[in-house]
């Protein structure tokens, strides 16, 4: 059986180019399997238990749906941008400098397609796409795709 994300069509909004899901079904598959694997993986680098987690606890619950945003009403979370490990000596914002310069120079160069960023619709704080969300900014984008989870 082949998953439903893995035929999306691609849209482009302000000179992006996104891989999007539209079908909610789809987008809650897409979050619940592939991205959820990914924020259970960054709960384990940072020594959280993952049953203990508020945002992986709610995310079987939300409903999803693909949105178009103004990239100044997404809030970032201050616990992610602001995380800081000493022990490994990790630092969330420099890595993310790193990879968003990275991501931009690939848009840039080679027009990579790209994801939407995952939102919270309670706060509109961002879940998923640091690097991405980062990488528009700096690119003066004001629009961007986005799925966005309600309770």
């Amino acid at each position: 059986m082949v998953k439903r994300f893995l035929m999306t069509p691609i849209r482009r909004l302000e000179g992006i180019t996104y891989w999007v899901i539209e079908d909610p079904e789809g987008i809650y598959d897409f979050i619940n399997t592939e991205v959820q694997k990914e924020w259970e993986a960054d709960a384990k680098f940072e020594s959280r238990d993952v049953r203990d987690d508020s945002w992986l606890k709610t995310l079987s619950k939300r409903k999803w749906r693909l949105e178009i945003a103004e990239i100044d009403r997404i809030k970032l979370n201050p616990n992610i941008v602001n995380y800081v490990d000493d022990a490994r000596g990790y630092i969330f914002s420099e890595e993310l400098a790193e990879r968003s310069n990275e991501l931009l120079s690939s848009i840039k160069e080679y027009c990579l397609v790209i994801w939407p960023v995952i939102v919270r619709k309670e706060d509109f704080m961002l879940a998923d796409g640091y690097c991405r969300y980062t990488a528009l900014r700096v690119m003066n984008v004001h629009r961007i795709y986005v799925y966005v989870g309600t309770l």
